[in-house]
């Protein structure tokens, strides 16, 4: 039996697409052994995706501004 905030991570990491259980148990392990820095930029990388990058509200493009660089050019043709 893992303890719980182990089984949790596992749970959280199953959602994403593509990773079943036996993927996700191994995610949280190489997670656990990793030095406590590298987990932390994980989880910085994490939030700043999720704070900082978007959609471009005219051509949907990835980016982390709206509207994105291409979108945004005063020179390009429209």
């Amino acid at each position: 039996m893992l303890p719980e905030p182990l089984t949790r991570l596992v749970e959280r990491l199953q959602k994403l697409p593509g990773i079943g259980g036996k993927s996700a148990q191994r995610l949280a392990f190489h997670i656990l052994r990793t030095p406590r820095e590298d987990a932390e930029r994980l989880c910085q990388a994490i939030r700043d995706v999720k704070d900082r990058v978007t959609y471009c509200s005219t051509c949907n493009n990835i980016t982390d501004v709206d509207p994105c660089d291409l979108c945004g050019d005063a020179g390009r043709d429209h």
